[in-house]
């Protein structure tokens, strides 16, 4: 891709991210057909669920809707974005691939209209469980937004959120715990390639993959 011109990079690579996305959808709906294996989660055992799908919803859209609109406003965060959502749908693919999941036995599904219309065919999935797609998306767009406080609120929201997908039982806990490992590995690979690919021959604007020092935790 070296020799083509930056635009057309960045054309190729937001192609990329709608194919894998498309694709992915398309996976997920499949993936519900498969037969799983149900696990013990000391964890969910000591939770009744509770119905929390309006709140998780509200924690996950709102934040990611707000995040967006920051990340979209420089070119080098919208590349980051498309290389995670390639990741994203990569990894969870393969994941759901080889830890085939039943849904603990007392889930209360959680109901995503967006998704649902515009991914999923109107089906509300189940056994979209390890790892968590809510969690790890929340952490990505709070990774990438620049302003701190607010990538603070959405990383915040991403631990609630993941917290009320165990109290709901929509997810084992594994599921949740393993989302942020998950999450900042994609989130570094995407920095590398962005910085590699479309990025090599700019200096200005582009990220370091350092979280401690992104999150005001760290000097540079």
């Amino acid at each position: 891709m070296g020799t083509y011109p930056k635009n057309i990079k960045f054309f190729l690579l937001a192609m990329m991210s709608i194919i894998s996305t498309f694709l992915f959808s398309k996976f997920m709906i499949w993936n519900e057909t498969r037969i799983g294996i149900h696990i013990s989660d000391p964890i969910l055992s000591l939770i009744t669920p509770v119905d929390l799908s309006i709140v998780t919803g509200l924690l996950t859209n709102i934040p990611i809707f707000i995040g967006l609109m920051d990340i979209f406003r420089k070119p080098s965060n919208t590349i980051y974005l498309l290389y995670c959502v390639i990741g994203v749908c990569c990894f969870r693919a393969l994941t759901l691939f080889f830890f085939v999941l039943e849904p603990p036995v007392d889930i209360i599904p959680l109901s995503d209209p967006i998704l649902e219309s515009l991914f999923y065919g109107g089906s509300v999935l189940l056994k979209d469980l390890f790892f968590s797609g809510h969690t790890a998306n929340l952490l990505l767009i709070g990774f990438l937004v620049e302003n701190i406080f607010l990538k603070r609120f959405i990383i915040l929201c991403a631990a609630l959120v993941g917290s009320m997908l165990i109290i709901q039982h929509v997810h084992y806990s594994i599921d949740v715990f393993a989302a942020p490992f998950f999450a900042v590995l994609i989130y570094k690979l995407s920095i590398f390639t962005g910085n590699n690919t479309i990025l090599n021959n700019i200096s200005e604007g582009k990220r370091c993959g350092t979280l401690l020092y992104e999150l005001g935790f760290k000097k540079q």
